[in-house]
């Protein structure tokens, strides 16, 4: 219809690993590979200890595309210290799947007698690739739109387009700080130790503050609070303290690996 102009900008796999073939222990578990910063891979546990693993390839790193997506998802099994751990050497795993990822918001989702939502609409984390939670906020916005348009009965552009203005105003415009984010993230991936850290200080309550941000459930500039801000800025004193006197950043049991 002309409305979504430009190809998907992120892509992103899943396969699911068959139960009591792999080790992985934990529910879900997020690792970040510097090489493929800002984007990551994942294991998600499903019933019958069935694994749902993905990989993410997220816009701001010059060296990932697109079109590396099977590269990095076969490599990540077999390479990846952490990931290949959780797998184990005896795996069964079915062949991949691929999915576009269309970031960060569209600049047109309304117009006369239309509504546009979800995926097709760009509402996709650019910081995490996950667009579930968006969808179904903008569902809402959509739907409350849709009875007020009924009520009135007026399916105009300038009434279509309050639908558009909602949902920027809900959680279109954090989508801005996640772009923003994401090349701190591919600059500086000592900071996702630092906040790996700070989740392991704090506990199970910061660590739940923490996933309401990540998920859009609260903005990103939460992120600037003085709770977020002081713990992550002293475990990045911490850690570069270690690098400096030549200390391991990371155990070697825990977090992320800087050479990976």
């Amino acid at each position: 219809m002309g409305y979504i102009k430009g190809a998907p900008t992120g892509t992103c796999s899943r396969a699911f690993v068959e139960g009591g073939t792999h080790k992985f222990k934990a529910d879900g578990v997020v690792f970040y590979n510097t090489g493929l910063l800002p984007g990551y891979a994942a294991l998600f546990r499903h019933p019958n200890d069935e694994l749902n693993y993905c990989c993410y390839i997220i816009p701001g790193n010059p060296n990932v595309t697109n079109d590396d997506l099977k590269h990095w998802h076969e490599h990540l099994m077999y390479n990846d210290r952490n990931l290949s751990r959780a797998l184990g050497t005896n795996f069964k795993i079915e062949n991949m799947k691929a999915g576009s990822l269309r970031l960060g918001g569209e600049p047109v989702t309304s117009d006369k007698h239309l509504i546009i939502v979800g995926d097709a609409a760009g509402m996709i984390d650019p910081l995490t690739g996950e667009g579930i939670h968006h969808a179904m906020d903008g569902g809402r916005i959509a739907a409350r739109v849709l009875l007020e348009a009924i009520k009135q009965g007026n399916y105009s552009a300038d009434a279509m387009h309050v639908y558009h203005e909602e949902w920027m105003h809900a959680f279109g415009d954090d989508f801005i700080w996640s772009m923003r984010i994401c090349q701190l993230l591919y600059r500086s991936p000592i900071l996702i130790d630092a906040a790996t850290a700070a989740v392991a200080r704090k506990g199970d309550a910061f660590l739940a503050r923490w996933a309401d941000i990540m998920t859009g459930r609260v903005p990103k500039t939460n992120l600037f609070r003085p709770e977020f801000v002081i713990v992550i800025t002293f475990e990045l004193f911490v850690l570069l303290g270690k690098k400096l006197m030549g200390m391991p950043i990371v155990p070697k049991e825990a977090g992320s690996s800087k050479k990976d």
